[in-house]
């Protein structure tokens, strides 16, 4: 099964995708409700604050819950990470619209070493970089890609593996979006109450009928 399948799969089937997708949009709205044009508001500024929020939501969002036990901040190189099993995410914003635009030869030189992981379907030359940047062996590190407008409010977020594209070509090996098509919420689960065998009260007619409530766990 090609690896955007797998990998895919994997973190969906656990909330992982829920998680992000639930931190993006809290830290989106957090953000502009915080700032206005009319206090000097800038796009280097929204861009800052977005990085810098999201990663504070991601680190809320997965401090709590079952997932919060098997999700771990994993940096590379100061770069803010959050690695579940073997794949690392790390953050990169970019202009709003076009996520497959982004040039990897011209972002930081982590994010630089991340475009250049060996990847099986589409191996890569691994030029010597110069770069000091130490990955751990066995983990694929991915990028989410984020992104919102003011107005109207429109998010984006995307989930990849980034490509170097330092000949102009594309920016990522694969890449999808993550939005409302997830479909239900892995991280909600239905409990079963504990309900009374038996009530000897006299004015007790009925027995609940609700034996089923769903019940967010994160």
């Amino acid at each position: 099964m090609a690896e955007d399948r797998v990998a895919w799969d994997e973190l969906l089937a656990v909330g992982f995708l829920h998680a992000v997708r639930e931190a993006h949009r809290d830290a989106t709205v957090a953000l502009f409700n915080a700032l206005s044009r009319t206090a000097g508001f800038k796009e280097r500024t929204y861009g800052v604050g977005a990085f810098e929020t999201l990663a504070s939501a991601l680190d809320s969002v997965f401090g709590r819950g079952e997932l919060g036990k098997y999700v771990v901040r994993d940096d590379l190189n100061g770069s803010p990470g959050w690695r579940y099993g073997r794949y690392r995410v790390l953050l990169k914003r970019h202009e709003f619209g076009h996520v497959r635009a982004i040039r990897w030869d011209r972002a930081s030189p982590t994010k630089q070493a991340v475009a250049r992981q060996g990847y099986v379907e589409d191996p890569q030359l691994a030029l010597p970089l110069g770069l000091d940047v130490h990955d751990t062996p066995g983990v694929v590190t991915l990028v989410l890609a984020h992104s919102a407008s003011e107005e109207p409010l429109e998010m984006e977020l995307f989930l990849g593996r980034p490509r170097w594209n330092a000949d102009g070509g594309t920016a990522w090996h694969w890449v999808k979006q993550v939005d409302d098509t997830l479909g239900p919420d892995p991280r909600r689960k239905l409990v079963e109450r504990t309900l009374p065998l038996w009530d000897d009260r006299d004015d007790q007619e009925d027995v609940p009928m609700r034996l089923r409530g769903e019940t967010k766990t994160a």
